[in-house]
């Protein structure tokens, strides 16, 4: 049997409808799982069990899954499942679109595994795909500053190279000022081509440590 290593926390204040949830999982692999009865038992878990996903009656005393679901996502984005008896289909579906990610029947809990493995994907492309969009975030913010560090240290030897043709003696080939300009205009040349050439050593080591 597969052995699933995420934590699941069950939130229902019937402990008969909680083993039996707690049963279905464990048939299917899930051995970590923690049961919360109360408001007070539910937030403790989500601090110090912290699920990877959690299963929700729809209803309980002085306390709800909507309400439940609303204080989940204050710790984080994680998928919540509400398990129950009496929502309607009707009902269900308003719910998923207030951002809960699915719902069971109790009287289908065939349904369960394939619905909490669905939801475990896709939480896990979507952490995916946050963590890619950081990353090209702080590629951006780190190529930016790069170039606008260069920019300035570019600016040196072109200012340089620009005031050496103006000492250029264009109409006197042979005019011994020329040499020296020459000189001078290669050494800012190779300064130029040695900064561009570190922008885009720094470009590459800033890709590769992203990747």
């Amino acid at each position: 049997m597969k052995i699933n290593r995420e934590k699941v926390l069950i939130l229902e204040d019937n402990l008969s409808d909680a083993k039996l949830l707690q049963r279905e999982l464990q048939t299917a692999g899930w051995n970590t799982i923690q049961i919360s009865q109360t408001r007070s038992e539910f937030e403790s878990a989500l601090s110090n069990f912290l699920p990877d996903i959690i299963l929700a009656d729809y209803s309980l005393p002085s306390f709800d899954g909507v309400t439940a679901f609303h204080i989940s996502q204050k710790h984080s984005d994680i998928p919540f499942i509400i398990v129950s008896g009496i929502i309607g289909e009707e009902n269900a579906v308003e719910l998923i679109k207030s951002g809960i990610t699915d719902y069971v029947l109790k009287d289908k809990l065939f349904t369960l595994t394939h619905k909490i493995t669905r939801a475990l994907k896709e939480s896990e492309e979507k952490k995916a795909k946050i963590n890619t969009a950081q990353k090209l975030k702080i590629q951006n913010e780190k190529l930016f500053e790069i170039a606008f560090l260069q920019s300035h240290q570019v600016r040196v030897p072109v200012a340089h190279i620009l005031g050496l043709f103006d000492l250029f003696k264009f109409d006197e080939p042979g005019h011994p000022i020329n040499a020296e300009v020459l000189s001078q205009l290669k050494t800012s040349a190779q300064s130029l081509d040695k900064i561009v050439q570190d922008i885009v050593l720094k470009t590459r080591e800033i890709k590769d440590t992203l990747n």
